[in-house]
């Protein structure tokens, strides 16, 4: 494999550009073995390195090849130019030639080092490498060797590692965090996270291929550039030109049998390897090991469970490039192995049906329904809706329905998805196309803005409709009904009837369903929005965890991940969400990381949340993107109020008046918590920095409405707003707030409790001190400009300073929030004069005040003067503290 040239900057290669060079300039040692993967950027470091060192050394590309592997000194013959080596069998006749030849091609320079750099080392001769490795020992060349292939190629110079007499450093991919910043490098502007963890994970870091698929999906019209946001929208049919030649090079230098292995494991995606052991040819998957083809993953939760071509790109490559005959070779060999039809489609039914189909074989109705469900229930909604329409028989007619609108709900169709579940409940015959009728038009109906009257409805012709069904069947939908009319009790706000609903399921409920597990999910978020977190400490967990594969919650990741992350948000859980976040970073299916923006959106809500306000716009931008695309669990409404208010905060009224018309054009507001607060934010946007009395009102209403119903989250959040507008609150009810709630949230409002009321500027200094420790950086800003406020009223200017030294050293993380209290004055950097930083830069080095004076040709009063206002303006109380006042206040004293 040839190494190509990779354009653009170094993306996280700045420390072993400077190791390497380091390394290279170090005389106790021979040179650089510069090892890893091709397409991992070696190219770009290289060349960095060469940039770096052009000016103390004179640098010598010598390339070796596979076709002069075995030909003495082949790999040197260009250094040798047209002089004829006489004498192959003297090394030291040899040695002096080659010398000789590198001196004459670097010659413009004598007094310099020759730099020998050595590209494809892997193919290197053992002639010339042993020559090398003697010129490079005995310090008359430096040598920086590049190679591809793992193990020790080439062994003259691994064995000049081991003995320490040549440095190796190992390149590994890019990191995710390497990945996203190449794309933003590559594309400029915001580049969703989904669009990150596809490229990433199809390319395995290798920034060759990253950008190759950057450039073909945009070419495909695959990805698109929506509101300053770069996401997939979907995956292109074909991989471009470029790809395509390179995995056909790959595959060419692969023997029949290790290219058999690759096939085989491309065709199934991800092979476990107690499948492989039996049915793959060991010697050749070992084979195809050591050419980076494939290797281990985890994908279903165990330490190097299955094997996976590598990088993932190059599996579905490999799949394109496959023609119908290959497929159907590999298909019966499969089958046929000893393992059996009914272990391999285990794991890999909708794979061998969709092959099935594309060949022209014939795919039994009941086959072609379970990869129809398996399809989606692992979020490919297109190939579900492909398999339930090849259904034919009148049998198994109305469940492919059922999963025909699951696909087109989705697809996000929801008019199509709505005609197709229409009538459904009632036609199906089997337990699992009725629950899954039911659920879908609940969910339909919720997306199109329906209220709790509608959701009973449905509720109650999925129970008579289960009537038809044996008694042992409908007492479990019997349970799923009753979570739907408990949950439609909920979105009413009649929420005691919905808890104790809820209770009676799970408590009824042994052993636990599906039913009941969702039942206990709700009963937690419900329990917890009401102000009783902390009895329900476990549930989360505890249905999260049941969400890996296997679990009773496996088919609904999504589900239960988005309600976790909303609800720790809701109650102000950072830990909870910082946890979450990595759960599902390390667990969530694919198509939910490449396609799903929840988890983006609920994490640029925290961020808002902690008052890291300009990170949370960012990420609500790129989630909201992809959520506009598929919404099921309705996050879309409270993550466009968030942003509107967030973006209000930041000065961007623009951004902030289109979220709040987007939130005002959505058919569906969400449950009553989320849109109480949406509400609230959206209201204050719409009128932001001078919010009127009415729309002021209004947000007041939504507090009182969600003390009224026992939200008590809610309303932290919505009194929260009101202190940031300055709205007087009473300090009474910021402590039962206070009292009804734990946790960050319990802390926020006993500090606004603190504060309300009064006009102490100590007190604002001292809750400004606890919100800080807890991590409630906008409060806590908050309550430094409100103290020198009140400061400038009492005419205490220097303690008024001191405050503002305080809050201007919080704008590097707080950015540019502006509050009634948080002005631009009051964010202002201090501006010396000339006079002032040039007499406080003398007192600051210890000059005594007629020094400054002599030195200056002023009085000493005068200096007195200035440095009065010097210390007035950087809020110290003498020269002891100039430096620190410099420090805080941002001036440069010179």
């Amino acid at each position: 494999m040839s190494i190509q040239a990779e354009p653009g900057g170094l993306i996280g290669r700045e420390r072993e550009v400077e190791e390497i060079s380091a390394s290279i300039m170090n005389p106790t040692i021979g040179g650089v073995l510069v090892c890893g993967p091709s397409g991992i950027g070696k190219t770009a470091v290289v060349d960095s390195v060469l940039d770096r060192l052009k000016s103390k050394t004179l640098s010598v590309t010598v390339y070796a090849d596979s076709t002069l592997r075995c030909v003495p000194y082949g790999a040197l013959a260009p250094v040798i130019g047209g002089q004829y080596l006489s004498d192959v069998g003297s090394p030291l006749s040899v040695l002096r030639l080659i010398k000789s030849g590198l001196r004459t091609t670097a010659a413009s320079d004598l007094r310099l080092p020759v730099l020998v750099v050595l590209r494809n080392a892997h193919h290197l001769d053992e002639d010339s490498g042993h020559l090398l490795g003697q010129l490079a020992v005995a310090g008359e060349i430096r040598l920086l060797a590049v190679s591809d292939e793992p193990g020790d190629k080439p062994i003259e110079l691994h064995e000049l590692w081991r003995d320490g007499l040549v440095k190796r450093v190992d390149l590994a991919a890019l990191s995710r965090d390497q990945t996203a910043r190449l794309c933003q490098q590559q594309l400029g502007g915001t580049v969703s996270a989904g669009t990150v963890a596809l490229i990433f994970d199809w390319s395995q870091g290798r920034p060759y291929l990253a950008r190759a698929l950057i450039s073909h999906f945009i070419s495909a019209g695959a990805l698109v550039e929506t509101n300053g946001v770069w996401l997939i929208s979907s995956t292109p049919e074909s991989l471009g030109d470029v790809l395509l030649d390179r995995v056909k090079n790959i595959l060419n230098e692969c023997s029949p049998a290790e290219r058999q292995v690759v096939e085989a494991v491309a065709s199934v995606g991800c092979m476990p390897v107690a499948l492989a052991g039996k049915i793959l040819d060991a010697v050749a998957m070992d084979g195809a090991f050591q050419l980076n083809l494939l290797a281990y993953s985890n994908h279903h939760g165990g330490a190097k469970s299955c094997i996976t071509v590598a990088p993932k790109l190059y599996g579905e490559v490999i799949t394109s490039l496959m023609p119908p005959g290959r497929r159907v070779q590999i298909i019966r060999w499969l089958q046929e192995s000893v393992v059996g039809q009914s272990e391999l489609e285990a794991v890999c039914a909708s794979t061998l049906v969709t092959f099935k189909l594309e060949l022209g074989y014939s795919v039994d109705d009941h086959d072609l329904l379970e990869a129809a469900r398996q399809a989606n229930n692992g979020y490919a909604p297109g190939l579900a809706e492909r398999f339930s329409a090849a259904v034919t028989s009148r049998q198994f007619a109305i469940a492919a329905r059922v999963e025909n609108a699951r696909s087109l709900l989705g697809l996000a169709d929801i008019e199509a998805a709505a005609s197709e579940v229409s009538g459904l409940i009632e036609s199906a015959t089997d337990v699992y196309a009725l629950c899954a009728a039911a659920v879908t038009e609940a969910q339909i109906y919720l997306r199109g803005g329906g209220g709790p009257d509608g959701l009973l409805a449905i509720a109650g012709r999925w129970t008579k409709a289960g009537h038809r069904l044996p008694p042992e069947q409908f007492f479990h939908l019997e349970r799923g009904s009753a979570v739907l009319k408990n949950l439609a009790f909920s979105l009413a706000g009649d929420y005691a009837a919905a808890i104790s609903g809820l209770r009676q399921i799970v408590e009824e409920h042994s052993p636990e369903t599906l039913a009941s597990g969702f039942a206990r999910v709700l009963l937690g978020e419900l329990s917890a929005i009401t102000g009783r977190a902390s009895d329900v400490s476990g549930t989360v967990w505890r249905a999260v965890s049941e969400t890996r594969p296997g679990g009773l919650m496996a088919d609904h990741y999504r589900a239960i991940i988005t309600r976790q992350g909303v609800l720790s948000v809701q109650i102000r859980d950072d830990a909870a969400v910082a946890q979450l976040l990595q759960w599902h970073e390390q667990n969530a299916p694919k198509q939910v990381q490449y396609f799903g923006g929840e988890m983006t959106a609920i994490e640029g809500m925290m961020e808002v949340r902690r008052g890291r306000v300009r990170a949370g716009c960012e990420l609500l931008a790129d989630g909201i993107e992809v959520l506009r695309y598929s919404d099921p669990e309705l996050v879309l409404p409270l993550a466009l109020g968030t942003a509107a208010f967030a973006w209000g905060l930041v000065g961007r009224l623009d951004k902030s008046t289109s979220y709040a018309h987007d939130l005002d054009a959505l058919p569906y507001q969400g449950d009553l918590p989320r849109r109480l607060v949406s509400n609230a934010y959206v209201t204050v946007a719409r009128s932001w920095p001078a919010v009127n009395a009415p729309d002021l009102s209004v947000v007041v209403a939504r507090a009182d409405q969600a003390r009224s119903l026992g939200l008590v989250h809610a309303e932290a959040e919505i009194l929260e707003i009101l202190f940031l507008l300055q709205h007087p609150v009473p300090q009474q009810r910021f402590r039962t707030v206070s009292e009804r709630i734990d946790g960050i949230g319990s802390e926020a409002a006993y500090i606004m409790a603190e504060v309300a009321e009064s006009n102490d500027p100590a007190r604002f200094t001292a809750a400004s001190d606890r919100a800080l420790d807890s991590g409630l950086l906008l409060l806590g800003a908050e309550c430094l400009a409100r103290a020198a406020v009140c400061y400038n009223r009492l005419g205490k200017w220097r303690a008024q300073h001191a405050v503002l030294q305080r809050l201007r050293g919080l704008g590097h993380t707080l950015g540019d929030v502006r509050t009634a209290a948080i002005s631009d004055n009051a964010m202002a950097r201090v501006a010396l004069t000339r006079r002032e930083k040039e007499i406080a830069a003398l007192a600051a080095e210890g000059a005594a005040t007629s020094e400054i004076a002599h030195s200056l040709t002023v009085s000493p009063r005068t200096v007195e003067g200035h440095l009065y206002r010097v210390y007035l303006k950087l809020g110290i109380s003498g020269r002891d503290e100039l430096m620190r006042g410099f420090v805080s206040a941002g001036v440069t004293p010179k």
